[in-house]
């Protein structure tokens, strides 16, 4: 199929289809415009949990002894820190300091604290019985994070021997004997912007005989804290979208433009000629069995030259005299070829159609009223 004949279907094809086309153009632009206002117009909010502000609260024991009794090690009046044993002939009592402190930049928190002192006897994994008696007790109002909050207390260890000596007494010896020394702090305010309310237990564990106190590893409170805020934020159109978006409008838009531009120019309708040639090519496809390309004949070696109105009545020939329709695609002529005659139809598009009308003898129809 030539060139012109494809451009002759595609607007056969348009002419029929015309109103469908631009509809759906119109659908189309429309769809476009509508993703584009979603994507422009109704951006995509994001919402992300994001912290502001960040702080920590902490406890701590210190202690320590100060050495009454001489030996060659330690002298007497010298104050030992944070040994991890003490020694019951060299000291009469331990001192204890409990801290607790934040580190929040803005706020402050009320902090009250109880300590005590928990007797109790362990064998494997069970605590055979428990007694405790109060240390001290403290508070501090708007603690800061420049600041911190103390409690001081003195275990007395003649007194905790004693106390041990009254209750193995009373229970009789059993397990191995612990003293823990316990903080209790119950801490409100405000860190930060954000609301506080906590309880916290810390220990400092002590293992104790006839001869030392054994200071065990702390269970102290490191915590940590925050302030979170919901943030929006807009997020743009992904290139896909942008574009994907702009190529459906523009494509609606220009498809319906330029059809309405071409039917109002009347680029889209076909001449009589355009549709005999259209014709033409349909009538090739359904008699295609009958025709070969070939070329016409220049010398005139026939009788006469019978000129066929439309291809229909030359296949007509061809089966009737049992011959092949010759078709000459750059002439645009198809013939038949029999014995003395030649049976010629021109296409309307023929480049050589005046020469070739003028070439023949006689029209079919008068062919057929004479006896050759």
């Amino acid at each position: 199929m030539s060139e012109v004949e494809r451009s002759i279907r595609v607007r056969a094809f348009l002419e029929q289809w015309l109103s469908v086309i631009l509809i759906a153009a119109v659908l189309l632009a429309a769809v476009g415009g509508w993703w584009s206002y979603q994507v422009y117009a109704t951006p995509e909010v994001e919402r992300d949990e994001v912290t502001v502000s960040q702080w920590s609260e902490s406890t701590a024991y210190d202690h320590s002894s100060v050495i009454v009794n001489e030996s060659l090690v330690f002298e007497e009046g010298e104050r030992v820190h944070n040994r991890p044993v003490y020694y019951v002939n060299l000291a009469e009592e331990l001192d204890v300091t409990y801290t607790y402190e934040h580190t929040a930049e803005d706020g402050s928190v009320d902090v009250t604290t109880d300590m005590r002192l928990v007797y109790r006897s362990v064998e494997d994994d069970d605590v055979l019985w428990e007694y405790a008696e109060p240390l001290a007790t403290g508070s501090d109002e708007d603690v800061t994070a420049d600041g911190n909050h103390t409690v001081d207390a003195t275990v007395d260890i003649d007194d905790v021997f004693e106390t041990i000596a009254t209750i193995e007494q009373e229970l009789g010896a059993a397990g191995t004997i612990e003293i823990r020394v316990v903080s209790t702090s119950n801490v409100e305010g405000t860190l930060s912007g954000q609301s506080v309310s906590d309880s916290y237990e810390s220990v400092m564990p002590i293992a104790v005989n006839q001869q030392t106190l054994r200071v065990l590893e702390t269970e102290t409170i490191d915590e940590s804290g925050q302030r979170t805020e919901t943030v929006e934020r807009t997020v743009g159109p992904s290139g896909i979208e942008a574009a994907g978006s702009a190529l459906v409008l523009v494509l609606g838009l220009g498809t319906f433009g330029g059809l309405l531009f071409a039917r109002q120019n009347g680029l889209v309708y076909l001449s009589a000629d355009e549709r005999e040639i259209l014709r033409i090519h349909q009538q090739e496809q359904e008699f295609s069995e009958w025709i070969t390309s070939g070329t016409f004949p220049s010398e005139r070696e026939y009788e006469a030259t019978v000129l066929v109105d439309d291809l229909e009545g030359l296949v007509d020939v061809a089966i009737d005299t049992n011959k092949r329709v010759i078709k000459d695609e750059q002439l645009g002529v198809s013939t038949v070829l029999d014995g003395e005659y030649v049976y010629v139809y021109v296409r309307p598009d023929s480049p050589a159609g005046e020469w070739l009308v003028n070439y023949a003898d006689t029209t079919m129809a008068e062919f057929e009223e004479y006896d050759f």
